[in-house]
């Protein structure tokens, strides 16, 4: 008898081990789906190449500053050299000294005729009038937004692989709900056949049976059927074969995340907007920069001196000004359409405000409901149980008829598969909520 007790101990161990294992390795292939789905997913790699671009101009913006420099080169020929011709000189001595013949000098030849011109040139902006700064600081606010609204990509990757595979749950469930029934509906038809050639029933009775079992084998055509379409889904999220889904039978538990958040403004979609709203603001700031003047420093060197005039230098250097004094009204209707942008965006950031704080209100509310219907599922469900039992025993004793049995096995089969329906439903509303406050996340992933 002690050993005996010893073995059962031993048993139960080893099967709540195995039950433990089990729900890890559940746990754990959530997570793994979740990070293939975003690792799969087309719109996060977009994303992910909009903040390289950012990035990227951002670099442009700064490398205003970098010196450019190009090297030239240019072939001229002239119709003559240009020349500069020297007067005639008298000399005009006093007598009795004889008077002598003017003095003729050569032309001064200032550019030959033929020029061959090479030089070296470099330009760099000291002072661009602010624009620089304005065009990296609405950048920044762009990449910040652009990587919220990544956030918020994950946040819809992953609630719509939790879901498709907790839709995957309830078919699994679901499928035992139907086998546990045929097995009892199996032992009733053969209960039944007895009672038949014993005359205690009629053929009417018996086929009861028969059409509760021809039910139940139509709902499991529908549910296979929804397990390849959902297998199907999570092959297209994952990028893996539709086949590893098919054996997979996952459990449903009712979902309490660690945090559900309690604001709307740390949703990504908020965040992003604002984010938005800041970079107009700079795009506006950084239009006034066509009223200021940019300064740059400027230098060349000649690399071939010898078809240089008299008047080219071999090399120079110096600072310029640039000021704009009147551009044709440019940068006046640029400011006019970067502050209707600008009075978009925050419009834009109003409207969401309004919205997801709807939301959030309405995913509180329909995760309570998703409670209060799970507490009510599951006691329907023990009710529907009791009523079959006692429908079993007293159709066994001849105290109830086959129409009273088979309503009590579809009572109980309609109560396991509403309850598997109301955790589905938990579980929706609570990634729903998670979503409205920005707080789905893998970390979130649980049972």
């Amino acid at each position: 008898m002690k050993n005996a007790r010893i073995f059962l101990m031993l048993g139960s161990l080893m099967i709540l081990s195995l039950f433990t294992t089990a729900q890890e390795t559940q746990d754990g292939l959530r997570k793994e789906l979740a990070l293939a789905a975003l690792k799969h997913s087309y719109p996060l790699q977009n994303f992910e190449a909009e903040i390289k671009k950012v990035k990227i101009d951002k670099l442009k913006a700064y490398q205003t500053f970098i010196p450019q420099i190009s090297i030239n080169g240019s072939y001229t020929h002239l119709n003559a050299p240009i020349e500069m011709t020297v007067p005639p000189i008298e000399l005009n001595l006093p007598a009795p000294f004889p008077a002598l013949p003017a003095l003729t000098l050569d032309p001064v030849r200032l550019q030959k005729q033929d020029i061959l011109k090479t030089d070296i040139s470099a330009s760099m902006v000291l002072f661009s009038g602010m624009r620089v700064y304005y065009g990296t600081e609405a950048l920044s606010h762009q990449q910040n937004a652009t990587i919220e609204l990544s956030k918020n990509e994950i946040a819809k990757t992953i609630s719509e692989l939790l879901l498709t595979y907790d839709r995957l749950a309830v078919i699994a469930q679901s499928e035992k709900v139907l086998q546990e029934s045929e097995l009892r509906l199996s032992k009733e038809a053969e209960f039944a056949a007895k009672a038949l050639e014993q005359g205690l029933i009629t053929p009417y009775d018996q086929s009861k049976i028969e059409i509760a079992r021809q039910e139940l084998e139509a709902k499991r055509l529908e549910l296979s059927t929804a397990k390849s379409l959902t297998a199907s889904k999570l092959s297209q999220l994952t990028g893996r074969p539709a086949s590893d889904f098919f054996t997979l039978s996952p459990s449903l538990s009712i979902w309490k995340a660690d945090s559900l958040g309690e604001s709307y403004t740390t949703h990504p979609q908020y965040k992003a907007l604002t984010e938005a709203a800041k970079a107009y603001n700079s795009k506006t700031k950084s239009t006034f920069s066509g009223y200021i003047p940019t300064v740059y420093a400027y230098g060349k060197k000649e690399l071939l001196t010898d078809d240089l005039s008299a008047l080219d230098p071999e090399w120079l250097v110096g600072i310029g000004v640039k000021w704009t004094i009147f551009d044709g009204l440019m940068s006046h209707r640029n400011t006019q359409q970067a502050r209707l942008d600008e009075v978009i965006a925050q419009n834009n950031l109003k409207n969401a405000d309004e919205l997801l704080s709807l939301n959030l209100q309405k995913a509180k509310e329909e995760l309570d409901l998703a409670n209060q219907l799970i507490r009510v599922a599951e006691k329907k469900k023990t009710t529907a149980k009791k009523g079959l039992d006692i429908a079993m025993k007293q159709y066994e004793l001849g105290l109830a008829s086959i129409t009273e049995r088979v309503a009590a096995e579809t009572d109980y089969q309609t109560a396991q598969l509403t309850y598997i329906e109301a955790l589905y439903r938990q579980r929706t509303a609570t990634a729903t909520l998670l979503q409205a406050t920005g707080s789905l996340n893998i970390n979130q992933i649980n049972d």
